[in-house]
Formats: C-alpha cells, structure tokens, sequence
C-alpha cells in the first residue's frame, strides 16, 4: 500500500506538513482521522477532505497556523473546532472530545477528551480511525480496517442514529459510494432511530442530503434512503427507486450534452447539483409533498419558488402542449428560469420538454419592435389598449404571423384601427 502522504495534492501536502510541523513544535498530540484515512486504506486514487484531531486547543493550534503561514481561520468555539483555509484548500481541527445528546436528534455538548473516546463519538467503524502524525502509526480501536475489507458498514453503538439520525444520511452515501452493506445490528440500530427523523433541524437534514447530491451518482444513497424507510419517517413521498435512478440519469445526460443555457441561470456547479437533486426528488410528487419540504427545509428563495412551481408546471397536460406557440409561450411565462429546467430535465413527455426549453431559450425574449412610445406617438391615448396591442403583435411574431418589421407596421394599423383611434 502506498504512503498516504503521498496520494496529496501539492498544497494539500504543504498544509499537512505545516500541521504536523506546528504539532510537534507545540507538543500537541495532533491525528489525521475520518475519510483521510479510509480513503487511503481503501487504495483510492488520491485523498479528499483532510480532518484532524488534536489533544488539546485546536482553535489555538489554527490561529498559530495562521500566524506562521497565512490564510483564514473560522473558529466554532461551542464545538471546540476551527476550519483552516489556506492556498485554497480546507482543512478542520478539532479538539479531541466526549459528546453527550441532551435529547434524540439534538445537537451534542461537548467536553474535552482524548483520542480514543473520540473515535467512540463516530458514526461507523470505518470512519473512526486515525493516523499519528508524528510517526504516520495507524490507530483502528474499533476494527474498521477489518469492517473495510469486508465491505460492511459497521455502527458503533446501538443509540447511534437515536442521537443523531443524519448518521442514516451519511451512512447511505458510503454505502452506496463504496457499495457496502450494513451489518444486521446497523439495520436494528437504523430502525430504532427512524422515529427520531422528523425531529432533525430542517438545516441539517439538507445539509447531509445536499452532499449526496454533490456525489457522481446521487442516486444510489437515495435509493438506499428508500428502501430504509427514512423517508417515509420523514412524512414525505417520494419518487420510486427506478424513478429517481431515470431522473438522475436523464439529468446527467442533459448537462453534459449541454442542452440547456446553464449560464443564464446564474448559479455555481455546487447549487445547481443541490437544484438538480431537490428537484428529482420533488418532481410530481403533488403539492402536498412539496409543502412538507419546503416547510422543513430553509430552501433560499429562489429554489424554494422553483420547487413549489414545480407543482403547478408538473401537472399541466401533456395535450395543452398541441397549442401555438404564443399560447404555449403564455402557460409558461410566469415560470423561472430555474422552475423551466427543473421540470425539463424530469419531464418525460417530449413536447413538453420540448416547449420549456423553447420558452427559456427563445419564447420569452421575443418582443415587438413596437414600443409604447411608439403608441404614444401615433396618438393612440396610454391605457389597457397599450398592453392589449403590445402583446397581440408579440403573439403574432411568435407565430409567424408577421416576419418583418413592415410586416408589423401593417398588423399595428389594423389593430390601432380595431381600438377607434
């Protein structure tokens, strides 16, 4: 098996070097731990996020990071953690500690402790093992090395998804990930904290969700969600296993074929995989459904509204879309951009598809070359007329009608006609 530091990135090695460096100056005991870790065991590629541990104050330890080196630092003193940013990457330090939940599904409190109780805080065996720094020894209490050859996902104890049930979250994404299965006491331990989903803050549950969507194949951890019946103990539908597997394919599909104009929806590639997932897994589900999500989840706004569009945009008939274009034009007009794509790259009916594309990319940026000034000028008084001439002489450059700007000049004569005037 190759060296872990080897399989890090240039400026990932730099920051793990400083780390250990300043560790060592400082006589604090300090352990790569978590994914690093299992990654690494696993034989993967190339190594993600790097996570430490220290026996004593890891925000102290990041501060004097960045007095030596430079970079930010975001202290999380509740938690006795600090998230270290430097020459672009992301690291976190934490203190090693004891966590305690006041109640099922509560954020824990937390203690200093040392390194081994704080692998007993973890979610799975796989996941709760660390690296010295100092002389790079493997430190595995809970045999997660042996759980990771086995391919089994192995929890550590029986309350675990009682404290905390994103734990299922997380642990379908590995699962899935790495396709691993969980042990028969994981299954007993995951079915005893079902009743304790809907207890979970609304920003945590979309915090672990939107990872998943993040992944190459969201899919699959959701599935796997499913088939747990945490959904289900959320109260909310959702799609059926092949379903959402189609809508993640057919979305893949779509972005990489470049189908639709992703720019003009002004949104990073981390928010329009988060976009990309809540609208799989709401599209057609009914309003009812929608509304659970969206009264759990602190949506931003303009995802929130496109969710709930998709309520409305998913049920109109497939046969209103046998219509002239204007009048296609005029079903969708008062849909965003991000509502229209959604419901594109999850509609399943062609011409539907066909018209929300349609409308995003040309439809809706159609205009006369008429103005109201130009009303105004020909003497035709400012009123309802205006709106009403306006948008028959758009309608009709949508439906060829006219194809010139002589061609409009001599519909508007008739229509101002039409008005008196």
């Amino acid at each position: 098996m190759s060296d872990l530091t080897s399989l890090l990135k240039p400026k990932q090695r730099e920051v793990f070097d400083a780390i250990r460096d300043a560790a060592a100056e400082t006589g604090v005991p300090a352990f790569l731990v978590g994914g690093a870790v299992r990654d690494w065991l696993l034989g993967l590629p190339e190594i993600g996020d790097l996570d430490f541990v220290v026996e004593g104050n890891a925000i102290a330890l990041a501060a004097s990071l960045r007095q030596r080196h430079g970079g930010d630092v975001h202290a999380y003193p509740k938690f006795g953690t600090a998230t270290w940013r430097f020459n672009g990457v992301a690291v976190d330090l934490a203190m090693a500690r004891r966590e305690s939940y006041p109640h099922p599904a509560a954020l824990p409190v937390v203690e200093p402790s040392d390194l081994p109780t704080d692998l007993l805080r973890r979610d799975f065996t796989v996941n709760a093992m660390a690296m010295r720094l100092d002389d790079f020894a493997l430190i595995d209490p809970l045999g997660g090395q042996d759980d990771l050859q086995r391919g089994v996902m192995r929890v550590i104890h029986g309350r675990s998804f009682v404290d905390d049930p994103t734990r299922m979250l997380r642990g379908a994404r590995y699962a899935a990930r790495f396709k691993f299965e969980l042990d028969a006491e994981t299954r007993a331990a995951l079915n005893a904290g079902l009743p304790y989903v809907r207890a979970l803050s609304g920003e945590r549950m979309k915090y672990d969700l939107e990872l998943i969507f993040e992944d190459r194949e969201p899919e699959g951890a959701l599935v796997l969600l499913r088939e747990w019946g945490v959904f289900e103990a959320a109260g909310i539908p959702v799609p059926p296993a092949d379903q959402l597997a189609h809508r993640f394919r057919q979305a893949r599909e779509a972005v990489w074929a470049g189908e639709w104009p992703l720019e003009s929806l002004n949104l990073s590639m981390r928010d329009l995989l988060h976009a990309i997932g809540w609208g799989a897994l709401t599209y057609n589900i009914g309003q009812l459904g929608i509304a659970r999500w969206v009264d759990w989840i602190p949506f931003e706004h303009h995802l929130r509204d496109a969710l709930v569009d998709l309520g409305p945009l998913s049920t109109l008939a497939a046969a209103s879309f046998r219509a002239r274009r204007s009048r296609l034009s005029e079903l969708l007009r008062g849909f965003s951009g991000l509502s229209l794509f959604l419901a594109y790259l999850f509609e399943t009916n062609k011409l539907k598809r066909d018209a929300l594309l349609c409308e995003w990319k040309d439809w809706r940026w159609v205009k006369p070359v008429t103005t109201g000034d130009d009303l105004r000028a020909l003497g035709l008084p400012p009123g309802p007329a205006y709106g009403r001439i306006l948008d028959r002489l758009r309608k009709a450059w949508l439906d060829d009608e006219v194809k010139s700007y002589a061609e409009e000049q001599t519909l508007l004569q008739k229509l101002i006609e039409a008005e008196g005037v």
